[in-house]
């Protein structure tokens, strides 16, 4: 008995030894700090713990995804033109005409049809093995024209932001319809001839255009539409039935590339001339 009475005693003694310290004016303020030490510890501590885990993470997603390509740029804001093509198995088998070019330069960018010199208003896109191939989407856009040319082959035309346009011609066959929505790297078609450049074989006719006008496309090659500048001199934009070119008439049909450039090449501000009686007349 003794000792509970000794027990009881001792825990009177400590109650009474708290409620005096709760009594006074820094006890319920000291609490409130202690525990609000105590919360903010435990929130930093879990920050800490998430960042590093998320940073791991990333880490591991790097790692895994280093042989990866790149995503499109639209899922980073501004679309870039890609190669509309498998860059490794294809290349240009013909250049862009510019008007600013070297003689040489511009007499490999004319194509003869019908005795007469057609001034390349994009690339010409052959394999490496000369045969068909895939040719997809360089930039998401609308289909505004999918049809077949007696002249052209296959065509597709695709509308981007900025007066911009794409053009893809000379194909075997079109994958797409117009009114479509095409993403970037779609299968639009496959390359084929075309009878305007059938010295070429199988190949993809691919354009650039601002407002009409075409523009080199290698030089817009991972570039956005943007970034596309509309030209003040060059070949003027064709009639719809001779889009792939600008026909530069010669002064005679027996004319060589290099006499015949020099005609084309009397009013460049004007650009070229068309002569649309030279087409089939199917078109």
């Amino acid at each position: 008995m003794s000792e509970n009475k000794d027990q009881n005693k001792s825990q009177e003694k400590e109650l009474s030894g708290l409620r005096k310290l709760a009594k006074r004016r820094w006890f319920y303020p000291a609490v409130y700090l202690c525990a609000a030490s105590l919360v903010l510890t435990g929130v930093l501590l879990f920050q800490m713990n998430g960042a590093d885990k998320a940073g791991q993470e990333a880490q591991d997603r790097t790692v895994f995804n280093q042989n990866k390509p790149t995503p499109h740029a639209q899922n980073a804001g501004d679309e870039v033109f890609e190669w509309p093509a498998e860059a490794k198995d294809t290349s240009v088998v013909q250049p862009f005409y510019d008007v600013k070019g070297t003689e040489e330069d511009q007499q490999a960018a004319l194509v003869n049809y019908n005795n007469s010199y057609v001034q390349n208003t994009g690339i010409n896109i052959g394999a490496n093995d000369e045969k068909s191939f895939a040719v997809t989407a360089a930039m998401s856009g609308t289909v505004t024209e999918a049809s077949k040319d007696d002249t052209l082959g296959y065509k597709v035309t695709l509308k981007h932001k900025d007066g911009v346009e794409t053009m893809y011609q000379s194909l075997g066959s079109i994958d797409v319809a117009k009114g479509q929505e095409v993403a970037q790297g779609e299968k639009i078609g496959t390359a084929g001839t075309e009878a305007l450049n059938k010295a070429m074989g199988v190949h993809l006719h691919f354009e650039i255009r601002k407002n009409n006008l075409p523009v080199n496309p290698e030089n817009y090659m991972n570039k956005s539409a943007s970034d596309v500048k509309a030209v003040t001199v060059g070949a003027k934009a064709a009639p719809t039935n001779a889009s792939a070119s600008e026909k530069t008439k010669d002064q005679s049909s027996t004319k060589s590339p290099s006499q015949s450039e020099k005609g084309s090449k009397s009013d460049p501000n004007k650009g070229s001339q068309i002569d649309s009686s030279s087409l089939d007349s199917g078109n």
